[in-house]
């Protein structure tokens, strides 16, 4: 009995770091391609640019997704955001994604990037707003990114 003492200490610390003794036949996952995130969020912000921003958000959220928007209170639901950018100021929304990252898990991820407003003010004059913004994104059945938190906020240009 004594001396299955070691044999079974050794095989539960194998278990627990993965059931792999060598690394020869271990089945490793790939780490999660942040790039995949970086190309959706280039993909909804060209959807919102070439179609239109309340489609591309209708197109790019989870149906349990909740937007953050400045100054009001949180919206949630695909439908109810979609509702929301209806009535979305006219001008145009760009937005550029500067980095990405997705958990371990790989079914959580995330983007932030900055933004431009422009618009014009009564007078006709063109404006432009800036900031940044944060998207948290969630891995769907399919295989597709769907966002699921998205907030932004007032900042200077982007350098």
């Amino acid at each position: 009995m004594k001396s299955l003492v070691p044999l079974v200490v050794c095989g539960l610390g194998i278990s627990l770091l993965g059931g792999c003794a060598t690394r020869r036949g271990c089945q490793r996952s790939p780490p999660p391609d942040a790039g995949q995130l970086m190309r959706t969020d280039e993909a909804f912000a060209k959807f919102a640019r070439e179609r239109s921003v309340a489609g591309a958000f209708r197109e790019f959220a989870a149906p349990e997704a909740t937007s953050f928007p400045m100054g009001e209170s949180p919206i949630h639901g695909r439908e109810a955001i979609y509702q929301s950018m209806l009535s979305f100021p006219k001008g145009e929304l760009l937005w550029t994604p500067s980095a990405a990252d997705i958990a371990k898990s790989g079914d959580l991820g995330y983007t932030w990037g900055t933004f431009e407003f422009r618009t014009t003010d009564a007078a006709g004059k063109p404006v432009s707003r800036h900031g940044k913004y944060l998207t948290v994104w969630k891995l769907q059945p399919d295989g597709s990114w769907k966002f699921v938190a998205d907030i932004g906020n007032p900042g200077p240009p982007p350098q």
